[in-house]
């Protein structure tokens, strides 16, 4: 049985041009012509936060110097657009919010292809060309403020300040909260979309992926973890339009399928221009620590996974690094934040 919100996402989808060219990225790959369908971005090397749980601070790189404006429309140019036409770019941190002058530029040379995923613990701007704001939340205050410090007040201001100021959907863009699910905070979803349905458009669950062996905030597949699933679905079923995970992906999430990650799908940056690899979790610099793929929990490739698009996270990706070594300069003097 169809549910009637998905009829409507599909009259939706075939009116717009960008799924089209989605489909036609996707049937090629199909055919062994693989191309990146969307960027990522580390949009600066800095972030006001410490979170526990973060990837971005086990490969962070404080020797470098960040791109500049005009280093960053050097990159939408020539790779975002001339090289490999991505369908979108997401703009994640360090906090992107403390460099709005990249947002902007992105917001203008890229309109309508981008969003934006804040910690939302500074006011939240909105740029016209931003379709997607992603506000990171992991679980009610006392566990958000004991995961990422004392903030929850702070962005709960900042998000509902925003929603009211901006409108909801219909408006050109959408909201949504993003939960990572770990050890600390996996018997809270429920409270977390109670907590959060009328405030933004929509809520999506990604698990924590690990970065050693014996990282206590993973939650190892199991009992446990098959339960919480479970529950997910159980929600899912409720709240059918607020929560945005699909059944289909939160199944595969209860046992490994990393290995096989369509990593390929993105091309991820990093704050200097460098290409990260095996994905946006990872880093530039092979010497710096790398997620554990077969753990994976991150949930855009864990989708198109359950769409049959498939890859090797072990070598694959390093096909984009070597194909921009060869050929575009990011990291001219000129093109350099001062």
């Amino acid at each position: 049985m169809v549910h009637a919100s998905d009829a409507r996402n599909i009259v939706n989808m075939l009116k717009d041009p960008m799924y089209w060219r989605i489909a036609s990225k996707a049937i090629k790959s199909m055919l062994g012509k693989r191309s990146p369908f969307y960027g990522s971005v580390d949009v600066t090397n800095y972030c006001n936060l410490h979170c526990s749980h973060c990837y971005w601070w086990a490969s962070r790189n404080s020797s470098l110097q960040e791109l500049s404006v005009e280093g960053w429309k050097h990159v939408i140019d020539e790779l975002f657009k001339k090289r490999y036409n991505v369908v979108h770019v997401y703009l994640l941190g360090g906090e992107p919010y403390l460099r709005p002058d990249v947002i902007e530029l992105f917001s203008n040379e890229m309109y309508g292809k981008c969003t934006v995923v804040t910690n939302a613990t500074l006011p939240i701007k909105f740029f016209k060309g931003i379709v997607l704001y992603i506000f990171s939340v992991d679980g009610p205050r006392e566990v958000h403020d004991m995961i990422r410090g004392k903030t929850y007040d702070k962005v709960r201001h900042n998000i509902v300040e925003f929603t009211n100021t901006y409108g909801r959907k219909g408006k050109g863009f959408y909201t949504t909260v993003n939960v990572t699910i770990n050890s600390l905070n996996y018997k809270h979803v429920g409270e977390m979309v109670k907590e959060w349905e009328g405030v933004v458009e929509g809520i999506v669950f990604q698990f924590y992926t690990p970065f050693s062996e014996n990282d206590p905030l993973w939650l190892p597949f199991g009992d446990e973890r098959d339960a919480l699933i479970d529950e997910l679905i159980r929600l899912k079923r409720e709240h059918y339009e607020f929560i945005l995970n699909t059944e289909a992906q939160l199944n595969v999430s209860r046992r490994p399928w990393g290995s096989r990650c369509p990593n390929w799908m993105c091309i991820a940056v990093d704050a200097f221009g460098r290409i990260k690899s095996p994905c946006s979790m990872g880093s530039a610099d092979p010497n710096m620590p790398s997620p554990i793929c077969e753990r994976c929990g991150c949930l855009g490739n864990c989708l198109a996974y359950t769409y049959g698009l498939r890859g090797d996270p072990s070598k694959e990706y390093d096909v984009y690094a070597r194909d921009i070594a060869n050929g575009i300069g990011f990291r001219q003097s000129s093109l350099l934040h001062r």
